[in-house]
């Protein structure tokens, strides 16, 4: 029995060395391909808060992704350890593109890299990790599920054409102008954003997870599960400041001289936390 134990464990180590080296990995071809940055250098010499807010949640979005592999049911020793390392590289390449998506789309008239590298831009990174760690939990739910890998693909590619359309739609309907916002450094406006951001994740999340079962059946799911969820997060984001912040408008708390960075936080909570009694719901 005691062999047994120590054989699991002894299992689960070299699983955990194998998640920490694709940690690695991750990190090399952030800062050497993605960013081309000194990460060391910036966090640690010029207090880049921006950078760390950035690399933070690009990493933990990995971490996240890599549930899906790190915990699915062994098919065996060798390949446990294939799958991990392939599912992984995937996961890396997923969230660099989705980083990539988030400068030509969400935020089309910037430079990340000038924003968040040299011009500390707080705003602007949450965005980026809020986006980041919605992918981090659609990957998640996308490797949890049973299918050929290229439904996982297609549906991978759904969830990002939903998830920047809302993204978009968003900044359509505040009353304040989101690119303008974060080109001033509101880190308020950034904060509430990447909350949007997550919390469309959560919900997409669901939308996409479970096991394909046929064209039919599974992008119908998609699209109910999508359509119920986004129409019941806004609803719950309006309730959610009828009861924190009775009479109090948190976009213009947001985009004030000196922006509150409360109200962003505020904001980001209905949207994330309003998504989580979605998903329990759903």
């Amino acid at each position: 029995m005691l062999e047994n134990y120590l054989l699991i464990f002894a299992k689960s180590l070299v699983y955990l060395l194998e998640g920490f080296a694709l940690l690695w990995l991750a990190k090399v071809l952030y800062v050497n391909l993605y960013r081309r940055v000194d990460l060391r250098a910036e966090l640690f010499d010029r207090n880049n808060h921006a950078l760390a807010v950035a690399a933070c949640g690009y990493f933990f979005a990995i971490c996240i992704a890599l549930g899906g592999a790190l915990s699915g049911p062994s098919v065996g020793w060798k390949a446990d350890l294939v799958g991990i390392a392939l599912y992984g590289v995937i996961t890396i390449f997923v969230m660099l593109l989705a980083g990539f998506l988030c400068e030509k789309v969400l935020l089309p008239h910037f430079d990340n890299t000038k924003e968040i590298v040299e011009d500390h831009n707080l705003g602007t990174a949450f965005v980026e990790a809020g986006l980041h760690i919605a992918n981090g939990l659609i990957v998640l739910a996308i490797l949890q599920g049973h299918g050929p890998w290229w439904s996982g693909v297609i549906f991978w590619a759904l969830a990002q054409a939903v998830l920047l359309l809302v993204g978009r739609l968003y900044e359509a309907v505040t009353p304040h102008s989101i690119h303008d916002e974060l080109e001033r450094d509101n880190a308020a406006v950034g904060l509430a954003f990447a909350g949007v951001l997550v919390g469309l994740g959560n919900i997409i999340s669901v939308a996409v997870a479970g096991d394909f079962t046929g064209w039919n059946e599974s992008l119908t799911v998609f699209a109910v599960d999508t359509l119920f969820g986004l129409v019941v997060l806004f609803l719950i984001k309006k309730l959610t400041g009828y009861l924190f912040a009775p009479g109090v408008q948190l976009g213009a708390e947001q985009t004030e001289d000196s922006p509150n960075i409360g109200a962003g936080l505020l904001e980001a909570f209905g949207y994330l936390g309003g998504s989580m009694l979605i998903i329990w719901v759903l």
